[in-house]
């Protein structure tokens, strides 16, 4: 466990730390002119009269090369295959929207466990006398929550040196902590109700539903605001409300959970959902952690828009930036599957469709990205140009190279565009100091706008 846990922190780093970037790549990146990119798109060239895109723009179905830089530290290895959607690349405009209290009871109903009530913990007056004239108040759930609580403040203090104290260390730092929370949870369960108050459907929050069968486990559907200009941009669903199954080690960890049983579980799910136009764009084996920080195996499914055979392209980052580091984050919707069934749910960046700004975009030949790729894979972000991590080599393992939608901001405007892109995608491989890291194969590390060769920028 505490092995991933290194792992996933050096990935956080590795993406979070990139240097500056150098002179060549100042006058690529974020730099094209979005009129000038569109007027580019809808000029006419006689090869767009070719209905296969492979023999249209010059592709392969495979490409092969290595690569070496920062004084070897950097290796680039690719063995891709290369993917073309079946249709034609259009751009699209599409408009950020938020998640209206219909909308989310909508979701709530098709998400929460057959026999599921929205329920509120009630607060109390607090009998305990403090030496003080304040009004002492408690926020209680269920008894049975306490229950629960407290059976796992118990199992840390008998397993304090195998685990136990890693479910409070970030509060308590002796098993003599935790006797003292416990007496608390014991004293709340004892005023606490069996039953918390059933609410109707219009009296919930929208922001945090709160759902239960029996009193003892609870589910949450949550609603989360963007600060910056007030749109909802997160709708999540955890079957468990002690549990996080959207949060997982994104890495590609192989399990028994059948991938056929799963994947229809997750498209049974988004089709009962009030969606629209989604499809699945990628799946990998994954683990997350219950409250006790033990691995529950779980398969994650990711689905994305579709246009005309022509997908959004997943991958592990959210967002694309432009050059102000305004951010454009990506619709999709993800689904945690494990033994149990659906564990997790999450819907970000939700956007309305508008127009169809061109509907069969002129696009460079392959040829040209190449070259492109060649010049700024070992420059774009290259985390290891800088000092502080003179002691890391990276591979960068590229495994797909796909073409498809990304979505960018547009100029001086709320809206995004939807351009097709190429994604060079593929998982980290790096040591650091003899520990190995690496990420599923969702790490785009380059991506280039099909139309104008610019660098889309997914880092920030």
């Amino acid at each position: 466990m505490k092995k991933r846990a290194i792992s996933i922190l050096i990935t956080a780093l590795l993406l979070l730390c990139a240097c500056q970037p150098t002179p060549e790549e100042e006058a690529v990146v974020n730099k094209a002119d979005q009129q000038q990119m569109l007027s580019n798109a809808e000029k006419q060239d006689e090869r767009m009269e070719i209905v296969d895109l492979y023999e249209r723009l010059g592709a392969p179905k495979e490409y092969k090369t290595s690569l070496s830089g920062t004084e070897g530290r950097l290796q680039v290895e690719v063995d891709a295959k290369v993917i073309l959607p079946e249709g034609e690349l259009p751009i699209i405009r599409v408009e950020p929207i938020g998640f209206t209290k219909s909308d989310v009871l909508g979701f709530a109903d098709e998400l929460l466990p057959p026999g599921s009530e929205f329920v509120e913990p009630i607060w109390v007056d607090d009998p305990r006398d403090y030496g003080d004239d304040e009004e002492h108040r408690l926020y209680l759930y269920s008894k049975g929550f306490y229950a629960h609580e407290i059976e796992k403040m118990r199992w840390a203090i008998e397993h304090w040196n195998d685990g136990g104290s890693n479910l409070y260390d970030m509060d308590d730092s002796t098993p003599a902590d935790v006797e003292k929370r416990i007496n608390e949870a014991l004293y709340e369960q004892s005023l606490a109700p069996d039953k918390l108050p059933r609410l109707d459907r219009q009296s919930v929050d929208m922001g945090l539903i709160t759902a239960t069968v029996d009193d003892l486990t609870f589910s949450n559907v949550h609603c989360i605001s963007n600060p910056w200009n007030g749109l909802t941009e997160e709708l999540t669903y955890c079957r468990n409300f002690f549990h996080n199954p959207n949060v997982t080690s994104m890495c590609n960890i192989p399990n028994e959970i059948p991938y056929r049983d799963a994947e229809a579980q997750a498209q049974a799910l988004i089709k009962k959902l009030p969606v629209e136009g989604f499809v699945l764009s990628a799946s990998w084996s994954d683990i997350y952690d219950d409250d006790y920080f033990r691995d529950i195996p779980c398969r994650m499914f990711v689905f994305t828009r579709a246009f005309g055979g022509v997908t959004e392209t997943v991958t592990n980052q959210d967002q694309t930036f432009e050059e102000y580091n305004h951010f454009r984050g990506y619709e999709k919707i993800t689904v945690t599957v494990d033994a149990d069934g659906i564990a997790g749910f999450s819907y970000q960046y939700p956007y309305r469709i508008g127009e169809t700004v061109v509907g069969q975009t002129n696009l460079l030949p392959f040829s040209e990205i190449e070259k492109i790729f060649n010049r700024m894979i070992l420059v774009y972000n290259n985390h290891l140009m800088d000092e502080s991590f003179e002691h890391i080599s990276t591979k960068y393992v590229i495994t797909t190279i796909r073409l498809g939608l990304a979505n960018i901001p547009e100029k001086d405007s709320e809206t995004g565009l939807l351009v097709p892109a190429w994604d060079f995608m593929g998982y980290h491989h790096s040591i650091n100091e003899g520990t190995d890291n690496f990420t599923n194969e969702l790490e785009s590390f380059l991506t280039i706008n099909a139309i104008d060769g610019s660098i889309i920028n997914r880092a920030g």
